[in-house]
């Protein structure tokens, strides 16, 4: 049917009605014939009167033709009107679908990101759960000789105190070892442990990462207030510390004037977090990846050489203690990495005015 109605449109084919529209248009004018017989009736017969019938009738001749013509302009006007409020509609309708279409590919996307996220958790856990297994008796042999020759060479004070440290080491290597997997797996493990001081936790920190920071010329500026213990292991603690101070060591390479701020905030209100700061004057994380900053396999590293697994490790090692971790951009420039911990309760080892308002001295 549109194709007959263009058909019948295109030129050199007027339809029917068309023409006989033009053709009642030029016949219109018919009907003052009986008006003009009128008045050369009532009117005496002279030049005068012959001269204003004429008048008469050339005046009035044009008036259907016009109203016509007046009646077909507005009706123009109205299918324009009418045909420009359709293409607006269709306008928004089209931009409706074009946001809808982006939003589901967007959804996809997404959704196609966070399955093969599940796909690459799952793997990392089944990797863990053989690795922990083949890693913990080599660790254990190493720590049982380790405790043999301490009793066997008491007598050398020097190598005892190197027997000392490296016994702590794995003895901590142990302990995290422990935890790792149920940290992938986002699960709380069910042992039992005393609440951690976290300015030792802190020290252990700076001991094993020290050295390396002095041979890098980064200066390590210390601001530990006084707080109470905290609801979860101090090697959880030591770990967070450990990733985020290895993290801002990376940041600083090659760079002059390199510093490292480690903040444990003062604490007022009783109940309230432990707030850690660790902060540094690198370049900061760039904004494309800090809506991912705290997912596996997210890396700073040119090139991607490293998994990208330490600040998911901390976050899923804080998270099953309650605990939690998040970036800010730091006040004149670099990085600033928050840990929040929650408070042991009240025990006979713990302070009471810490949840009575304060230090009362």
């Amino acid at each position: 049917m549109v194709e007959e109605q263009r058909g019948n449109n295109t030129p050199g084919r007027p339809n029917a009605p068309n023409a006989w529209s033009r053709h009642l248009l030029w016949l219109s004018g018919i009907w003052v014939l009986p008006l003009c017989g009128i008045l050369r009736w009532i009117l005496p017969p002279s030049v005068l009167s012959a001269s204003l019938v004429l008048v008469v009738a050339c005046s009035l001749a044009p008036l259907p033709a016009l109203l016509l013509s007046r009646r077909q302009r507005n009706h123009v006007l109205r299918e324009v009107r009418d045909a420009r409020e359709e293409a607006e509609q269709l306008k928004l309708q089209l931009d409706t679908v074009r946001y809808r279409t982006a939003r589901m590919r967007e959804e996809l996307s997404a959704a196609d990101q966070q399955a093969r996220l599940s796909h690459q958790l799952t793997l990392l856990g089944q990797f863990t759960a053989g690795f922990m297994h083949e890693f913990n008796n080599p660790l254990a042999i190493v720590t049982s000789r380790i405790e043999v020759l301490l009793e066997e060479r008491q007598g050398d004070a020097a190598l005892c105190s190197d027997l000392q440290q490296m016994l702590k080491e794995m003895r901590y290597m142990g302990n995290i070892a422990s935890t790792l997997l149920q940290a992938l797996r986002r699960e709380r493990g069910g042992e039992v442990f005393a609440p951690s001081a976290p300015s030792e936790a802190l020290k252990e920190a700076l001991a094993a990462l020290l050295p390396s920071a002095q041979e890098q010329g980064v200066r390590v500026v210390e601001e530990i207030a006084d707080v109470p213990r905290v609801n979860l292991p101090g090697h959880v603690v030591s770990e967070v510390v450990r990733g985020l101070l290895s993290n801002a060591l990376d940041a600083l390479k090659g760079r002059e004037g390199a510093t490292i701020w480690i903040r444990l905030e003062p604490y007022r209100t009783a109940g309230a977090k432990v707030l850690l700061r660790i902060e540094d004057n690198g370049p900061g994380v760039p904004e494309s990846i800090r809506e991912h900053l705290f997912e596996p396999f997210i890396s700073q590293s040119p090139g991607r050489e490293r998994l990208g697994l330490g600040l998911f490790l901390g976050a899923s090692l804080l998270d099953m203690y309650d605990g939690r971790m998040w970036y800010e951009d730091r006040s004149g420039g670099g990085a600033s990495f928050i840990v929040e911990i929650p408070p042991a309760r009240f025990t006979r080892g713990q302070p009471y005015h810490w949840f009575v308002g304060g230090n009362p001295s």
